[in-house]
Formats: C-alpha cells, structure tokens, sequence
C-alpha cells in the first residue's frame, strides 16, 4: 500500500506514476482519429497533497487503529496506517495527537468507526467523529474539550461528530480555501465537510487556471454552467461573461455556491437547483420550471455561446445530452473519468475541434487522471 512507502520513496516513483498515466491518455485519445493540440501536463506534488482523508476506525482495548483496506485475492485487507504522507501535511501531523486525546475520553473512543479529515492550504482542519451510538446530550461539550486541547497544541482545528440521525458541532463544519491563480486573482470557496470540494488543491488551482485560459480565446456572451456543485468553476469563470446561469441539483453545494458568488462578489450569476436533463427541457421549452420562475429567471434573455460541464465520472451518459451540449459553439469540458472523457469526444468532435487540451494529476500514485478540453465548433 502506498501509506507504507517511505516519504521518500515518494518523490522517486512520483515522475514514473505520472508519466505512464499521461502515455496511457494520450494512446486512447489518438484512437479518435482527430486533431489534437498538444497537451499540458499538470503535476501535483508528490507528497502532503490530499486535503480529504477518510479513515476506518479498528478498535483495540485501550486504543485504536487508523485504518484502510487493500483488496488482496478478492478479500479486504486490514492496513494500519500510522503516518500518511499523502495527505495534507497538518493532516498528518494531527493523527497521533488526535488519537491520544480521543483515547482519554471514554466516551469518545466508545463505537468510533470512522474519522475524517477536511483541511485547507492554510492548515486550517474539521475533523468528524463517526459513531454507532446515541450521542448523549452532553456530547457537545466532550467535543469542546477536544478541540481546545488540540488548539493549545497549536492545531488549527474544529470538530464534528455524526451518528445515525444527529449531527453535533463544536463549532464550524466547513474550511475557506483561497486559490491564488496564475493572473493574481484570489478565489476564495467554502468548503462544507461530507460534501464534494476539489480534493487536490494545487492541482485544482492548475484547472482554475485552464479553464480561464480557455476563455480567454472565445467570443464570450452567456455562458450556461451544469454540475456546477458548490461554484468552483462558477466564481473563476464568471468575470469572464455577460451572464451565467449555474445548476445544481444538490441542495448543500447548491447554498454552498450562493455563499461563495457572494464571498467573492459575483452579481452577474444566477444559480438554480435544476438537472441538466431538466436545463434541456427548460431551454427547449418542452417544459415551465417554477424553479426558474421563482427565482426571475427568463431564459430568453440568456444568449449562450459556451457551456462548461464537470460532469460526473460517467460523463454525459447519453445521446441527448451530448446534442444538447453540442448546440454551443464553445464547450469547455472537465471529466474525472478517462473512458467517458473519450466516449464523449467521439460524438463532440463531429461538431467541434479541440482546441486546447490538458490533464491535471489529482490522485497521484492511481490510475485516475482528470482530463480539459477547449471544443470549438467547427
């Protein structure tokens, strides 16, 4: 497993990882038979990356484990992990004092099964403590005395705890992450824990970075966002354009992304809990949303020249949505699947040319690799 290599070992095999990834990409991509321009290659570090972590809890008489598993001959495989080194470094170092803490208080080591991570580049972190009990009603000050005994060991830190059917806070449940991107710019996002955020932040500055790129060499009016979670790509993007129009069908990253329009003072953007097969129909006129009435939004006044889509790893899935998105002279599409990202172009590149292409390295060390594309119409 690779939590067992030694921190070293990392930044030796980091280059061979990344390497083979990229060749793996760019042979399936050539089997499209199109044009493609030269690729960028985005690196993340090769240690201390990861700025969520989950982790089983395997519990011993007087202590307990961190655990993973490894699939080995079609069965689970227990891992202990002491030390992490892909994860965020203030992650790592809060391991063992959390556990030793944890372990002199009974009533919180008791039915502890999970605990995860959730920091920023700031070393700021919420930690959540998953349980198979009722939590009593004085659990909360439990969890106060935790956190001030790791913030007197200087730990930027703030708990949470989950069981079935409660939820209870010490204080905050969410991160502010602040990218600084390549022009200047600072972006500021909350990030909620127990919902998606960007996991590798330095890669995620790098496609922040390439999507503006990419719409810096388009004709730009509306653009129409969909998937957009909890506005990542919507507060980089939409200085950019006249209007947006962002969905979401998510209700937590849908108020996630309200706060972060307004923490960064985005006014041109109106965000709407739609699906895409949903925008279709709305678009198409094939259907009225009070959703959309509610919130004024008159699509007649949208004139969209651009689409940005981060779909899930399955991609677009069908026909009808990729003639949809087609309908755009300018596409900008991001795909953390590498066999939907190329079953997609298939049919877009009958439309559209690639006019830019990067991959970004977000899960070093595993087969993942997300991939960006700038598609133009022909």
């Amino acid at each position: 497993m690779l939590q067992n290599l030694p921190h070293q070992d990392y930044n030796l095999n980091y280059n061979d990882f990344f390497n083979k990834k990229i060749e793996a990409m760019l042979k399936n991509l050539s089997k499209l038979q199109v044009a493609l321009p030269q690729a960028q290659c985005f690196k993340s570090d090769p240690i201390y990356y990861r700025m969520r972590s989950e982790f089983s809890i395997f519990q011993t008489q007087d202590s307990f484990d961190y655990i993973m598993f490894e699939k080995i001959n079609n069965t689970k495989q227990r891992i202990i992990v002491n030390t992490c080194p892909i994860h965020s470094k203030a992650i790592d170092e809060l391991m063992s004092p959390l556990k030793e803490l944890i372990c002199q208080h009974q009533e919180l080591k008791s039915k502890l099964f999970e605990i995860d991570f959730l920091a920023n580049q700031q070393d700021q972190i919420i930690v959540c403590l998953c349980y198979h009990k009722t939590l009593a009603n004085n659990f909360i000050d439990l969890l106060k005395t935790l956190k001030s005994q790791l913030r007197a060991q200087k730990f930027k830190v703030d708990i949470i705890a989950r069981a079935k059917k409660q939820f209870i806070q010490a204080d905050i449940d969410y991160v502010i992450e602040t990218y600084h991107l390549q022009d200047g710019s600072k972006l500021k996002l909350k990030q909620v824990e127990g919902t998606f955020s960007q996991p590798n932040a330095k890669t995620c500055t790098h496609m922040l970075d390439f999507a503006r790129d990419c719409v810096k060499q388009i004709q730009t009016k509306d653009l129409l966002e969909l998937y957009c979670g909890s506005g990542t790509f919507t507060v980089a993007l939409a200085p950019f354009f006249n209007k947006v129009l962002a969905t979401e069908v998510a209700r937590v990253p849908t108020q996630t992304a309200l706060f972060n329009l307004q923490q960064n003072n985005i006014n041109n953007t109106k965000l709407v809990r739609l699906s895409a097969q949903e925008v279709k129909e709305a678009l198409l006129k094939i259907r009225d949303f009070r959703r959309l009435t509610e919130q004024k939004i008159n699509l007649d006044e949208y004139d969209f020249t651009t689409t940005f889509i981060d779909p899930p790893r399955s991609g677009l899935q069908d026909e009808q949505a990729l003639a949809f998105t087609a309908k755009h002279d300018n596409i900008i599409y991001i795909s953390c699947g590498k066999e939907s990202f190329i079953n997609d172009l298939k049919v877009l590149t009958k439309t559209h040319e690639i006019k830019k292409l990067a991959f970004f390295d977000q899960f070093p060390y595993t087969e993942h690799l997300e991939s960006g594309a700038l598609l133009v119409r022909k």
